[in-house]
């Protein structure tokens, strides 16, 4: 009979104690292993600590900012000597630098077209950064032909009263007119054809010159200028029609390079008796075109005299001025030359003081002109061999002041090197500041 063996009995039979204690250790191994090494890694700082961190932090922000502060201030300082220096630039540029300027609005009526309305307008500009260093700049609008330029622009070096340098857009010394052809202190409003068609007025050049005074006597004083420049060109007109001004307007260079290799010489020098008399010389020399050692000669004499403290003659005042140029080698014109003589008469009679004309100015005055002038250019492109023109203007003008003109002139033209061809009727309103 087989026996009988209860279940629990075959099952507790294969169960190992030792593997079952095993398995638990390893449990709870798994369960406390990483906690104590979490408590041991992980610290937690106490009170002191955290308040010594802050206060680290606080230093460090401090630091930053006291940093960060210094920086600013010095940023401020440089921004305000940059200030600084542009006040005392701006301060110093308005002291030295001064900007002026001229213009003349007029109105032209001959009888062989018709009238119009001219003008020009023209800005001067003059500073001196060091006693011995001045410039001069005067630039020409350009009105009505729209084209700016620059008639003089020049830096001068003072070293002694009778020895000067100068160096730019030069303004050359032939004759009086030339230099002396602003529209508010002229008293009649067109040059005179001598100082249009023979000396090309406004007439400048880029060069060097030396210039200076040189006292004779108490009552006498001597200046001269000479000028190396580039010179006149081969450009010159010798037929009129509709060329607008024949002669030698057209050959001057307009600021532009030499046409040749050869550097032309110019200067005038004066005598000046009691600031009342004044007697000029000029002369030209240049080569005028390329491959050629053809000349351009020319000679200038003027003289301007204001008597003074001769009742009958003080209001009076007599300026002059005669010019020739010959050329060699052209087989179109040899040579031109011209003169005028005009006179003036300025008066103001005591009844106009309290009417509009003499009311709240100081010195006003009235001013009758006379000018009489020849022209003659000789040329093989007339039949006649030579073009003559003769000028008469008669003319009247008002200042309430100094730099304010207002002008009226007839002009009498006959002959054909003139700068107009015909009579006609001028007026023009002139000022300068």
């Amino acid at each position: 009979m087989t026996q009988y063996r209860p279940k629990f009995q075959r099952s507790s039979a294969r169960h190992n104690p030792l593997r079952s204690i095993v398995g638990l250790v390893t449990l709870l191994l798994c369960a406390l292993v990483p906690n104590l090494l979490l408590a041991q890694t992980t610290h937690v700082p106490s009170k002191s600590e955290r308040d010594d961190t802050v206060e680290q932090l606080k230093k460090q922000l401090h630091q930053i900012e006291e940093h960060h502060r210094k920086e600013l201030a010095d940023l401020k300082d440089r921004l305000g000597v940059v200030e600084q220096r542009q006040s005392s630039l701006s301060d110093e540029l308005a002291q030295n630098i001064r900007v002026g300027a001229y213009g003349a609005v007029i109105f032209e009526s001959f009888q062989d077209r018709r009238s119009t309305h001219d003008g020009n307008f023209e800005v001067l500009i003059s500073g001196q950064f060091h006693d011995r260093i001045r410039v001069y700049t005067e630039i020409d609008l350009g009105l009505p032909n729209g084209t700016a330029d620059a008639e003089q622009a020049y830096v001068d070096l003072l070293l002694t009263q009778a020895f000067n340098v100068r160096a730019g857009v030069l303004l050359i010394p032939f004759g009086k007119f030339n230099l002396d052809h602003f529209d508010p202190r002229r008293d009649l409003i067109r040059p005179p054809s001598v100082a249009r068609l023979v000396t090309p007025t406004t007439w400048g050049d880029l060069g060097f010159s030396a210039f200076g005074l040189i006292p004779i006597s108490d009552n006498v004083k001597a200046t001269y200028e000479v000028q190396v420049i580039n010179g006149l060109t081969d450009k010159f007109m010798a037929t009129p029609g509709n060329i607008p001004d024949p002669g030698l307007q057209s050959a001057r260079t307009g600021l532009r390079s030499d046409n040749n290799g050869d550097k032309a010489v110019v200067g005038r020098a004066t005598l000046k008796f009691f600031d009342q008399y004044e007697v000029g010389l000029s002369g030209y020399r240049g080569d005028y075109k390329t491959g050629s050692q053809d000349l351009i000669t020319g000679i200038a004499f003027d003289t301007e005299f204001k008597p003074r403290n001769v009742k009958i003659w003080e209001n009076f005042q007599l300026r002059s001025e005669f010019a020739r140029f010959d050329i060699q080698g052209s087989p179109t014109l040899s040579s031109l030359w011209g003169y005028y003589i005009q006179l003036t008469y300025r008066f103001w009679p005591s009844a106009l003081n309290s009417t509009i004309l003499g009311r709240h100015f100081n010195n006003p005055t009235l001013a009758l002109v006379g000018l009489y002038g020849r022209t003659k250019m000789n040329t093989v492109a007339s039949p006649t061999g030579s073009l003559t023109g003769e000028q008469m203007i008669i003319g009247f003008n008002y200042r309430p002041v100094e730099d304010y003109v207002f002008k009226m002139e007839y002009q009498f033209n006959n002959g054909q090197f003139n700068q107009f061809p015909s009579d006609g009727f001028l007026t023009s309103i002139a000022w300068i500041f």
